[in-house]
């Protein structure tokens, strides 16, 4: 069921989970309250902006043609690239406030390491690894379900 979609809905699919990573990782700081020097340095590093934009789809698609040269069905890794570009947004998502503050922090005294905070540590973790799983279950099932 779950590979029923055509080779061309799961391109489709994999290009909108890259999209939607490449919006929702420069949103996350949207809204969030900043210093206002660390605001005007964000603010004047666009080189790093223009990387990102950059580089990301390249780096993606050279992962991607990468794993598309492996003998298993092009839709099973579509499906775990899909998987793992949307899964990276959403766990951040409750948690970049956290690391705002330990980001700012470390700006503000960079000799004094900063420890990394254990909850936002545990939810990204947790939570990175229920989707890998759940990914994986539904791609082992859908295999054996098949009879390949």
């Amino acid at each position: 069921m779950l590979f029923s979609i055509p080779e061309s809905g799961w391109w489709l699919i994999a290009v909108a989970a890259t999209v939607f990573f490449m919006i929702s990782m420069p949103a996350l700081a949207k809204g969030m309250k900043l210093p206002d020097e660390m605001r005007s340095t964000l603010e004047r590093n666009r080189t790093g902006r223009w990387a990102f934009y950059l580089l990301t789809p390249v780096a993606a698609t050279a992962v991607l043609a990468t794993n598309l040269l492996r003998p298993e069905p092009a839709p099973a890794i579509l499906f775990l690239y899909s998987v793992a570009f949307a899964s990276i947004p959403i766990a951040l998502f409750p948690v970049r406030a956290r690391m705002l503050k330990d980001y700012i922090a470390q700006q503000q005294n960079p000799d004094i390491k900063i420890k990394l905070d254990r909850l936002t540590m545990a939810w990204v973790a947790g939570f990175l690894s229920t989707v890998l799983l759940v990914a994986v279950l539904a791609l082992m099932a859908t295999s054996y379900g098949d009879g390949n």
